[in-house]
């Protein structure tokens, strides 16, 4: 009979340390996910702001502006300008 004791108490407490090992696990993990939600929710913010920031830079005014200003470009004059049509070129 105290053989059974024994042997059902170590059952008892092995099952009992698996339990704590498997809480324990889940909680890890579950914070691990956590992190990741948050490292997924901070990576999808700093893109919507690239993608703003890259829509901002991209503008035409603000192209033609650099082009002006810093570049000294100038729009040439309609003589200057040659319109090609796709299909329509002819060689010379």
């Amino acid at each position: 009979m105290i053989r059974l004791n024994m042997t059902l108490f170590l059952i008892l407490v092995i099952s009992g340390l698996g339990i704590v090992t498997a809480r324990h696990e889940a909680r890890k993990l579950f914070m691990a996910q956590e992190k990741e939600q948050a490292l997924a929710k901070q990576f999808a913010t700093e893109r919507d702001q690239l993608l703003l920031e890259q829509s901002t830079l991209a503008m035409h005014a603000r192209v033609e502006n650099i082009a002006r200003t810093q570049l000294k470009m100038v729009m040439p004059a309609a003589t200057n300008v040659l319109v090609i049509q796709p299909g329509k070129i002819r060689a010379r």
